[in-house]
């Protein structure tokens, strides 16, 4: 129990609270609110700070102050819009709460910080009999009528107006614009418009937001570091366009391209402002340029060319405007392993080509070649073959279908084939005269050759994702031979597994439409690109096949550590499958025992060999198909099979 001297002293105590209590408004009590200022959490007044000292407190004794100093009622005037509960669900102080002058503060802090009303604030205290009568008096800003836009031409206005619609009709929250603000410049920083921001914001006519919105517009495009490389050549391989809102992830896929065209050993790119256009910016690509004409002698090992030495001139360069130009010439052993159906021949091979990728700085790119080859026949048994031919390919991308491309190829070709066996060998195959004069029979041919390509893989020489697909058809006019048609598909896909192993896989497969296709130019499988693990043509020929390969390729990082050999670092082992089938198989194939069929499983290694290339060595072994004298266990080839 309290004494009845302690009730009074607490009871005097709170009538001088009450008549001593003024208004208090933002002016007098807090500086201008901040949003960044902390928020104090309400605590409840103790009763100690109404009590005289020295009076004795009894725990659990609840009414221990006199109910003029507890807030009874609480009173919000000067809101039209804003609704009243929604402010007193802002403050601390509520029914109940004991009078603080500090929670008050606060208060009128947290209605301020709702973004609606101005400085104008204030919350007066009313002295009843009951309590205090707490009247908080507000102001609310100007009414928003409407949101305009300036300046913006990537995001539509719609989607800017439904940022801002729930604050049309309310008092202007500085707060709310602020948030609509960082949601417009977010969503152009998520379509890679990273320079993109909201520039200027102004209330003309009252009631009416205007913001303008500067895209980050790039008015010029400038190169450094290129000495032979003429600009054009840099410009062509970029998306990004002068007088274009600069996107980040465009001008990323850009560099990549212009590294890719392996001119340079480094790219590099500065944004800055314009000095002659406010507003804009500047796009500065920064190149080192690294020589790229190159007399090259090589040799390596190649199943079907054997032992081999080349040499060559090579430039992807040439005269500085990005075309490129090449000229080889190989001399080879002849097939690698003993074979009994390939005559063990000498090769002799030469090619020059030249290709453009843009004609007259358009998106169209021609090219040109010239070929002549010598080598023992693959297709037809034990003959020997001679090729020589020219192309010319003519391409444009197709802009409706994403990395794809048309390309129209028109060429000559002159096959000859002669005979590279004795009498006795063949007739210990039983091939009777009149079956070997028809594999032997020579041709000449005129074709037109429409191609399809899709290519979305991210490293063109050793990708790890994405897609290479081609579909070609091929009509070729007999001089006086039979004229044919064949359809061929091929379909790649490159699926990064970990940073340093791939899975590609390979499906393809071709038919002849119409029309006698030779021997010598029908389809082929078995050898180091189609089938490993039989011979070349090992498994036959055929009007039809159909060939399928998975192949899970991986890096070996450990090898990195031999600084001093760097070709190490391009190491891979692979383990592969391959199988393949073939229809409207050659009478070749009964006669000279080929099973029209095959498959195999096996491993190998790539290793980068300068001024040749990637040097793949398999070692496969068959699982079906074919006898012991049409299998080879090892391949040798340079590039990977697919």
């Amino acid at each position: 129990m309290v004494c009845l001297k302690s009730r009074n002293i607490i009871t005097f105590l709170s009538l001088l609270l009450l008549l001593g209590m003024t208004p208090l408004s933002v002016a007098q009590t807090v500086d201008v609110p901040s949003q960044d200022a902390d928020k104090a959490k309400p605590e409840p007044t103790p009763v100690q700070e109404f009590a005289p000292s020295g009076t004795q407190i009894i725990p659990g004794n609840e009414p221990l102050y006199d109910k003029g100093v507890t807030v009874t009622q609480i009173e919000i005037i000067g809101n039209k819009i804003i609704p009243a509960q929604a402010i007193l669900n802002a403050i601390e102080t509520k029914p109940g709460s004991l009078y603080s002058k500090r929670r008050l503060q606060n208060d009128l802090k947290h209605i301020y910080e709702m973004g609606y009303f101005s400085e104008n604030l204030r919350v007066v205290p009313i002295a009843t009999r009951e309590g205090v009568h707490l009247r908080y008096e507000v102001e609310e800003n100007p009414v928003v009528n409407a949101f305009q836009f300036s300046g913006e031409t990537v995001l539509k206005e719609e989607k800017l107006r439904k940022i801002f619609v729930d604050q049309v009709g309310k008092p202007q929250n500085a707060n709310a614009i602020n948030k609509g603000i960082q949601e417009i410049e977010q969503d152009y920083k998520d379509g890679g418009y990273i320079l993109a921001r909201v520039d200027d914001i102004e209330e003309n006519p009252p009631g009416t937001i205007k913001l303008t919105i500067s895209e980050g517009k790039i008015h010029n495009i400038a190169f450094t570091g290129n000495k032979k490389t003429k600009d054009f050549v840099i410009r062509r391989a970029m998306a990004q366009k002068e007088g274009e809102i600069y996107n980040e992830k465009t001008v990323n896929a850009d560099m990549k391209r212009i590294f890719g065209l392996q001119m340079f050993s480094d790219v590099r790119r500065v944004v800055k402002a314009s000095a002659v256009a406010p507003g804009d910016y500047d796009l500065v690509v920064e190149v080192d340029e690294k020589k790229t004409g190159a007399i090259s002698l090589g040799g390596g090992v190649d199943t079907g060319m054997g032992l081999f030495g080349s040499v060559g001139y090579s430039d992807p360069n040439f005269t500085g405007r990005g075309q490129n130009f090449s000229t080889i010439f190989s001399v080879g052993s002849g097939i690698l392993i003993s074979s009994k159906n390939i005559v063990r021949h000498r090769v002799l091979q030469y090619q020059t080509s030249w290709f453009n990728p843009s004609i007259a700085e358009t998106n169209n790119s021609l090219g040109a070649s010239v070929y002549a080859r010598s080598l023992a026949s693959f297709n037809v048994p034990l003959a020997l073959e001679t090729r020589y031919g020219s192309e010319v390919d003519w391409g444009h991308p197709i802009e409706a279908i994403p990395n794809s491309s048309f390309q129209l190829g028109l060429g000559f070709e002159r096959t000859h084939l002669k005979e590279g066996t004795d009498q006795a060998t063949l007739d210990a195959y039983n091939v009777s005269p009149t079956e070997r004069q028809r594999e032997l029979k020579s041709g000449t041919y005129a074709f037109l050759s429409p191609t399809f390509n899709y290519d979305t893989r991210n490293n063109r020489f050793s990708p790890s994702q994405g897609w290479l697909n081609t579909v070609n058809t091929r009509f070729a006019l007999g001089i006086q031979n039979n004229s044919y048609a064949t359809v061929t598909a091929n379909l790649r896909r490159y699926l990064r597994v970990t940073d340093s192993v791939t899975l590609a896989v390979n499906a393809q497969g071709g038919s002849a439409m119409a029309g006698n296709v030779p021997d010598f130019n029908r389809f082929q499988l078995g050898g180091p690109y189609t089938v490993r693990g039989f011979q070349m043509s090992g498994i036959g020929i055929g009007e039809d096949y159909a060939l399928g390969s998975a192949e899970l390729r991986a890096r070996i990082p450990y090898l990195k550590r031999f600084k001093k050999m760097p070709f190490y670092d391009m190491v891979q082992l692979a383990l592969f499958t391959d199988a393949g089938v073939l229809s409207r198989e050659s009478q070749t194939n009964s006669i000279f025992h080929r099973p029209g069929y095959g498959a195999s499983v096996g491993g190998g290694i790539r290793m980068n060999i300068p001024a040749v290339g990637p040097l793949r060595i398999d070692w496969a072994t068959p699982i079906t198909g074919g006898s012991s004298y049409q299998t080879m266990h090892f391949n040798f080839g340079v590039g990977q099979k697919f």
